[in-house]
């Protein structure tokens, strides 16, 4: 395991998979037994976590730092 991926859990990575597959936060909160507003508190943890402003960059570092293949 990469050291990056010890900031994150393993939820919020799938989480991460799952938004970089196109779910919806919705979909994403069905996955998990979370609500919509739940998933969104998520990643805003996840991108304040990295220092990033929007999910787009959490996908990127994820493809980047091979945490999603």
């Amino acid at each position: 395991m990469k050291a990056n991926l010890q900031i994150l859990s393993w939820r919020e990575c799938s989480m991460i998979a799952y938004l970089a597959d196109g779910y919806t936060n919705k979909q994403i909160g069905e996955k998990f037994n979370l609500s919509e507003d739940d998933v969104q508190e998520y990643l805003q943890k996840m991108m304040k976590k990295k220092g990033f402003n929007h999910s787009y960059q959490l996908i990127s570092w994820a493809y980047l730092d091979g945490v999603l293949k």
